[in-house]
């Protein structure tokens, strides 16, 4: 864009309007003007005004005849000093009449027209008084200017903000990434299908951290993927009622027909010694909480995982026989239960920090 400089007699160098000389700005302005109901400048076609003159002469109230003499032409804010014909683009004048400046609403508009805005005693014919149009304007024009600007800024942080949004995901998304240490995985999507249907993490913020929902998954893991609630209650420091509250948004947590919590992440548990097998190499065969369920595991009919605390060494075959992880109810047991896939994954190392460890009803007694 060519930024022309007109100087005044006796008077300092002031720039054209930008209008005048940014043909996308003018565009902008005039078409702003033709749309917005307290201006309708117009009519579109000088020669087919259609309705216009009708629609204008009854907002102000008067004939058509007389809202036909009030035009641009005429306007208060119309100038057609020598310095802006020079900030005009070529020949300013045709058989209808001449383009001039609008001060009211900066854009160059034709001398035929007229809008609801108009105001006797113009046009503008002097440099002087064009000066004092320029001068009056500065203001308004940079408060203009300045909208602009935080418009445009606004505009960009929201664009900023819809694209980390689309680039992190949904809320149910960014929830399951923050609750499952193992992203993307089949548990942590199943988990997000759940929230959008609305089953899960319903009341529950993004933002919002649940640190008891990190411990009870951490206590979980620590007991071999599965613990009654004495245990929980003792690794998170919290009562059964928060912790029962907890586990209903937590769709990576069962709870057994015998009244353990089951933690369903898919998770193999950390060994001390990096190098040994880890814990849980049998778990990673199940893929749902109904084939831990499902696994025969246990002596007979029962089924699910295994005690590792209860197996004994079969004298007549040489096998290892434990009973089922799950309590049969009144059933008592020395230890609280390790558990474990099979039999021959109680030979893994990695037990939790509790096992065999008396449990916590024995010792009250």
């Amino acid at each position: 864009m060519i930024r022309i400089i007109i100087k005044s007699k006796g008077g300092k160098a002031k720039l054209c309007p930008k209008a005048t000389q940014d043909l996308k700005l003018n565009t902008e302005n005039r078409d702003a003007a033709i749309q917005a109901d307290h201006i309708q400048y117009g009519p579109l076609n000088v020669d087919e005004p259609g309705d216009y003159w009708k629609d204008i002469a009854e907002f102000w109230n008067t004939s058509e005849s007389a809202a036909k003499k009030s035009l641009c032409g005429n306007c208060v804010a119309f100038d057609i000093s020598p310095k802006m014909k020079d900030c005009m683009p070529g020949e300013t004048s045709d058989d209808d009449g001449e383009l001039g400046y609008c001060w009211m609403h900066h854009f160059k508009c034709h001398s035929a027209r007229s809008c609801r805005t108009w105001a006797k005693g113009g046009p503008i014919k002097d440099d002087k008084k064009s000066d004092e149009w320029q001068d009056k304007n500065k203001d308004s024009l940079n408060e203009k200017k300045k909208k602009q600007q935080k418009g445009k800024k606004t505009a960009r942080r929201k664009a900023k903000r819809k694209s980390k949004a689309k680039k992190s995901g949904d809320r149910c998304t960014r929830i399951a990434k923050r609750k499952y240490d193992v992203w993307p995985s089949a548990y942590a999507s199943g988990a997000v299908v759940k929230c959008r249907q609305g089953k899960i993490w319903k009341g529950l913020s993004e933002n919002q951290e649940k640190g008891l929902e990190i411990k009870i998954r951490k206590a979980l893991r620590e007991e071999g993927g599965a613990a009654g609630m004495d245990a929980l209650v003792k690794h998170t420091k919290s009562n059964e009622t928060e912790i029962k509250s907890a586990i209903k948004d937590m769709g990576d947590v069962g709870v057994h027909e015998d009244g353990d919590y089951i933690l369903d992440d898919g998770k193999s548990i950390d060994v001390t010694e990096a190098k040994k097998k880890k814990a849980g190499t049998e778990s990673s065969k199940e893929n749902s909480l109904s084939d831990w369920f499902g696994r025969k595991g246990g002596s007979g009919k029962s089924k699910g995982w295994v005690d590792c605390n209860t197996c004994r060494k079969d004298k007549k075959t040489g096998k290892k026989k434990c009973k089922s992880c799950g309590r049969q109810e009144g059933e008592k047991r020395s230890k609280y239960p390790a558990c474990r896939p099979t039999p021959g994954a109680c030979d893994e190392r990695g037990k939790g920090s509790s096992w065999g460890k008396k449990s916590s009803k024995r010792k009250k007694k």
